[in-house]
Order: C-alpha cells, then sequence, then structure tokens
C-alpha cells in the first residue's frame, strides 16, 4: 500500500518562479516509488500575474486567499486541508532543492521530521546576519537542550500528526517554522537535519531582517515561557537580584544607605521569580505529557496460553471412581 505525502507550497508575488518549481516537482514526485502524492498551492493574495500563472497549471489543488496573510497563514490553509499522513513544505521562489525530496522521504523512516539543513550561495554571509543566526540558535539551545543547525529552514517533510498536536501554538508569519522545530525538540519529538543546497532566490525577498529577529526572538521567549517557565523567569530573576545586590552595595558604600533603585531591582527580582513559579505549576498542571509511539502489531507477541487447570480434571477423576 501506497504512503501518501501532500506538497504543500506557499506562494505570494512569485510569477516569475512558480510554473518551474511546480514543474519541477511534479517531474520528481513521479519518480518516486511508494508514494502517492498531492500538489497544493496557497495563493496568498499575490498582487501580480501569479494567480493566472495557477489557473494553467495542470494536476494542482490552488487556494486562493483575497488578501495578503502571511507565510505561517498560508502553510495552515494548506495543511488544514490536506489528509495525507506525510507533508513536505517548500518555498516557491526556487531556492531549495526540490530534488532532494527523495532523500528527505527516505529519511524520515522512523522519525517525526526531517529538515534540510541549508547550505550553499543563497545563505548570507554578513557579520550581522551570522550574529543574529547564532544568538538565536543559542537561545533555542538554551531551551531545549539541542544546537540547532537551521532554525526557520523552510523545507521539511513530517508527520501530519505533528501539526495536528502543535497547530495552537503556530503563527501566521515566518516564525511558523521556527515554532514548529522548537515545540518538536522540547517535545521530545524526533527530528533529523539533512544538508541540503540553497540556492539564491528569483526575485525579490519578504524578510525583514531587523523586524523578523526580533519576531524570532519574542517568539522563543514565548515558547520557554510555555514549555520551561522557569528556564526563562529564573534567569531574569537572578540578573535583576545581582543587579539590585550591586547596586545596594554601591549605595551603601558612597551615601551609606540603601537606595530607592536597589530596593525597587530587588523586589522586582522576587516578583518576577515567584511569576516564574506559578506559570511554572500551571504548565506541570495542563501539559500534556507526549505519549511513546504504540508498538508495532508485528512486534506484538501473543500472549501464552494459559495452562489448563489441574484441580478440575482430578475432581472429576475422584467423582467416577466413588
Amino acid at each position: 500500500m501506497k504512503k501518501s505525502c501532500a506538497v504543500v507550497i506557499p506562494v505570494y508575488n512569485e510569477e516569475r518562479a512558480i510554473e518551474d518549481t511546480v514543474t519541477r516537482i511534479q517531474g520528481i514526485c513521479a519518480t518516486v516509488i511508494g508514494y502517492q502524492f498531492e500538489i497544493i498551492c496557497i495563493n496568498d493574495g499575490s498582487s501580480d500575474g501569479t494567480a493566472g500563472v495557477l489557473s494553467r497549471l495542470p494536476g494542482i489543488t490552488v487556494i486562493t486567499h483575497e488578501v495578503n496573510r502571511g507565510y505561517g497563514a498560508a502553510l495552515r490553509t494548506g495543511l488544514d486541508y490536506c489528509s495525507q499522513d506525510w507533508i513536505f513544505i517548500t518555498d516557491a521562489d526556487g531556492t531549495y532543492p526540490l530534488g532532494d525530496l527523495p532523500t528527505l522521504l527516505a529519511s524520515a523512516e522512523g522519525v517525526d521530521m526531517v529538515v534540510g539543513n541549508r547550505q550553499g550561495k543563497g545563505i548570507s554571509r554578513s557579520p550581522p546576519h551570522q550574529l543574529a543566526r547564532w544568538i538565536l540558535r543559542k537561545m533555542v539551545h538554551g531551551l531545549t537542550g539541542v544546537m540547532v543547525p537551521d532554525l526557520n529552514s523552510g523545507m521539511r517533510v513530517f508527520r501530519r500528526s505533528l501539526y495536528q498536536e502543535f497547530r495552537h501554538l503556530l503563527p501566521m508569519g515566518f516564525s511558523f517554522t521556527t515554532t514548529l522545530t522548537v515545540a518538536s525538540l522540547y517535545s521530545g519529538r524526533r527530528v533529523h537535519y539533512i544538508p541540503i543546497n540553497y540556492e539564491r532566490r528569483i526575485g525579490k525577498s519578504n524578510i525583514k531582517p531587523v523586524q523578523d529577529f526580533l519576531g524570532f526572538s519574542m517568539l522563543i521567549v514565548r515558547l520557554a515561557s510555555y514549555f520551561d517557565p522557569l528556564r526563562f523567569f529564573l534567569p531574569a530573576a537572578f540578573v535583576l537580584a545581582l543587579l539590585g545586590v550591586a547596586r545596594a552595595i554601591r549605595d551603601v558604600i558612597v551615601v551609606n544607605q540603601f537606595g530607592a533603585l536597589s530596593v525597587i531591582l530587588m523586589l522586582t527580582a522576587f516578583q518576577v521569580f515567584v511569576l516564574g513559579v506559578i506559570a511554572d505549576v500551571i504548565v506541570r498542571r495542563f501539559q500534556i505529557v507526549p505519549v511513546a509511539p504504540p508498538v508495532p502489531d508485528k512486534a506484538r507477541l501473543p500472549a501464552p496460553e494459559k495452562a489448563p487447570d489441574a484441580e478440575p480434571a482430578a475432581q472429576q477423576v475422584r467423582d467416577v471412581v466413588s
């Protein structure tokens, strides 16, 4: 029996690239043995000729947003529509190596998600971009204990059940993939990375570096507060308390008394600590613990048959003798 996989492509103002992207995916899907594919393109309110190009392409499902709602919203629309067991997402701009789809599917056996770790000339090597990526990766490492090689790669294969589990957390913007990655890692899901060659995009990028960096940072803080509040609140309380003590020492040395600022800092540290404890209690009370995957039927051994009870047989012999 063939496995099912949905190819979900969010599209926004990609009239120059979308036809080539869809054509290449159709050719690649035709060569993959053992899978049945459905290609779903979500036109996210494009203002160029994208809609006309999509309408001419055969063999695909097109879903249209009347207005631009964002990358994550387009993915959610496509994922809510499909019913396949596996999901493959990629961008429409020609940056990802679509020929690696068979490799991703082959690597998906026994894991929950396979992510393409981007390498190549499409990755920005500027010092500000590299510093931003390092900071975000260190933040995720502090939360999950995993140094993620590529936090927000847009080319990945994952189980649809993974999306259903974390749907309520997934945002409407570019941080969709980052949220899915962090939530999966923290919950103990099996995530595998394979290197892929990332090309320069066709057309203009919709990413805003400073705004998106701040958005990713706030996202990671929110996820830390959701999954493990003490990992965020305890360091914050410690830093505030340390500043308060340092200020108090300075005040005693300079003016021979505690200043208002040192008291405020220490009180704020205490409040942050209490908030962290309360948040942690709430999370532990209502958090759903991941359930281990069921054992396959072929791995289950039949229970040994119970030996017949000897007592009834002995009783029958005594009855006959008597």
